[in-house]
């Protein structure tokens, strides 16, 4: 008798070892539109040319990768966004074609299309630069999202434009 409930005891440890545990809530649709907000305030940003808000899409150490250019971290991609923001020929178009996170919730991206207007000092004229992007986003500490890579890659060198002001 002792031996036979020693074996259902057994049977029901192993079975209650061997069970699912509970799965994590999958909250993938709820990051997916938080990242589109977070974009889509940095996209304002951008296209208001509010240069601290531009700043503060960017984590701390993000890296920023223009076209023909090295990459910016710190304080060379605060200045970069900052002398935008300053250019009076400064616009930018976006549109943006994926957003994806990852099943962890932690890190996402948001993939497009792009179109920029800005001077060239050194020939003084005003250029347009049409090209594709990808940015990799961290969720912070806080809940929101965060750009740590921004890439553009032009589409063809920049041509020049009669300037609007």
């Amino acid at each position: 008798m002792k031996r036979a409930l020693l074996l259902i005891y057994a049977c029901l440890v192993l079975s209650a070892c061997s069970q699912n545990r509970a799965t994590p809530a999958d909250n993938r649709e709820a990051d997916v539109n938080s990242l589109r907000v977070a974009q889509q305030a940095a996209i304002k940003a951008f296209v208001s040319k509010n240069a601290d808000q531009m700043v503060a899409a960017y984590s701390g150490d993000a890296s920023l990768m223009f076209s023909n250019s090295p990459i910016l971290r710190g304080e060379d991609l605060k200045s970069a966004i900052r002398g935008l923001a300053a250019d009076r020929n400064f616009s930018m178009e976006f549109t943006t074609d994926q957003v994806e996170v990852a099943k962890s919730g932690e890190l996402g991206y948001t993939r497009g299309a792009y179109t920029m207007t800005m001077s060239d000092p050194k020939i003084k004229r005003t250029l347009r630069e049409k090209g594709k992007y990808v940015s990799i986003y961290a969720k912070q500490t806080d809940g929101s999202w965060k750009m740590i890579e921004d890439i553009s890659n032009a589409d063809a060198p920049a041509i020049p434009v009669e300037s609007p002001h």
